[in-house]
């Protein structure tokens, strides 16, 4: 059984470009999100806070002074999410 790469260059132009048009050729050709940005999804400043948030919830402080800087930490990153 021949391999898809065989059976593209074996197709007709149409078949081949509507291929390329799916996923091969879309930095070259393609305009938009992809184009501009690379086609990577990149985090805001914001989502990076809210993930920092949920992995000082997650922790656990097992002494009276780990609880205080886990609660110190959690109080430095909740405010930078209200400026």
């Amino acid at each position: 059984m021949p391999g898809w790469r065989s059976q593209l260059r074996s197709a007709s132009p149409d078949i081949v470009g509507r291929a390329m048009l799916r996923g091969g050729g879309i930095a070259k050709r393609g305009t938009g999100q992809a184009l501009k940005r690379g086609g990577k999804a990149r985090n805001t400043r914001r989502m990076n806070r809210l993930e920092e948030l949920g992995r000082v919830d997650a922790e656990r402080a097992y002494k009276k002074k780990g609880k205080r800087n886990l609660k110190a930490e959690k109080r430095r990153i909740v405010r930078e999410l209200k400026k």
